[in-house]
């Protein structure tokens, strides 16, 4: 029997990846030689869709639109459509951590490129999109509803999000505009009066769905993968009871959670030094593994799990758009 089968009852959740290559890190750690980075996501591909396909789990990919211009990248990102369902999705043309900080034509060329390239490389039509940095501008949402997507996903509704910035900066090696830049990632301590559930947002004459990063209801600390690995490079245990509390909450209080992945959650230390500085890096790979195995197994057993553009049908059955993309995610899982 797999972990997704053991409750009927389960209240609906979604689970995403932040498909982001090892070039992305390291240029926000300030690293120079980032462009001549090699790629991690072929080998970050192959162990998640192990871990997801033994446990019957589906998958939303946010796909970065510079690495569809490798084959090979291409090849890992299309592995995805091994999984039970799948839904292909949108993180921005160059995965810029400070899109906040953009002008409105850069916004429209970080997005729309994006959903070209998706388009071209992919043959799918993405419906959602997430702001690398947690970031989103107004200009983001007026972006995506002219694209008619269904929603966004750049929320973070933390606690910590100053902290988290801090620790972020004490890391790495930004240096002057870009470490300015970077002063104004995940938000401030205001992040944490947005809803931590889904909602309806309007932007001008048009509206779409915002699914946040769930964090821990009450206290809003984050509880997704590259934050429980964190915790568990401490204390296995306490990482452990952190998540099994925080999957508590949210069936007490009612919120269906949206879950992330990152591709170090799937990566060891011997895989890769030069991520040493990422949350969680420090773990053997086989540990780490199992780490999350055992977290994905939990969370199966706890929410039914589906793709974002699943979940949202699921609180919004009566929207027509909603119901039309749902649909359409669904016949190309079919496909593959």
């Amino acid at each position: 029997m797999n972990a997704s089968a053991i409750n009927p009852q389960r209240p609906v959740a979604s689970l995403s990846v932040d498909f982001d290559n090892k070039w992305a890190y390291l240029r926000a750690a300030g690293r120079q030689d980032w462009e001549s980075a090699s790629s991690y996501l072929p080998i970050a591909a192959e162990r998640m869709v192990d871990l997801l396909g033994e446990l019957d789990l589906p998958l939303t990919v946010f796909v970065v639109g510079r690495d569809l211009r490798r084959d090979a990248d291409v090849q890992a990102i299309e592995s995805f459509r091994a999984l039970k369902a799948i839904e292909y999705a949108n993180h921005s043309m160059n995965h810029l951590p400070w899109m906040h900080t953009m002008e409105d034509h850069e916004i429209d060329d970080e997005i729309s490129l994006t959903h070209d390239a998706v388009v071209s490389a992919l043959g799918v039509h993405p419906q959602g999109f997430r702001g690398p940095g947690f970031s989103c501008p107004d200009e983001v949402l007026r972006v995506l509803v002219k694209l008619n997507y269904a929603y966004d996903a750049s929320l973070f509704p933390t606690s910590v999000a100053p902290i988290a910035r801090a620790v972020f900066l004490a890391r790495t090696k930004l240096q002057g505009e870009q470490k300015e830049r970077a002063k104004k990632l995940y938000g401030g301590f205001a992040a944490m009066r947005n809803p931590n559930r889904p909602f309806r947002r309007r932007v001008d004459a048009g509206q779409l769905w915002e699914i946040p990063v769930t964090v821990m209801p009450l206290v809003r600390t984050p509880i997704h993968f590259s934050y429980f690995t964190f915790l568990a490079s401490v204390s296995k245990l306490a990482a452990r009871t952190y998540l099994s509390n925080a999957f508590r909450l949210c069936r007490w209080t009612g919120t269906t959670p949206s879950l992330l992945l990152h591709p170090p959650d799937v990566l060891g230390r011997e895989d890769d030094s030069d991520m040493a500085y990422f949350p969680g890096m420090k773990l053997p790979r086989a540990e780490k593994l199992e780490l999350v195995r055992w977290a994905l197994r939990l969370y199966a057993r706890t929410f039914h799990v589906q793709t974002m553009i699943g979940q949202l049908r699921s609180h919004d059955a009566d929207s027509d758009r909603v119901k039309k993309v749902a649909d359409t995610s669904t016949a190309i899982a079919g496909s593959t």
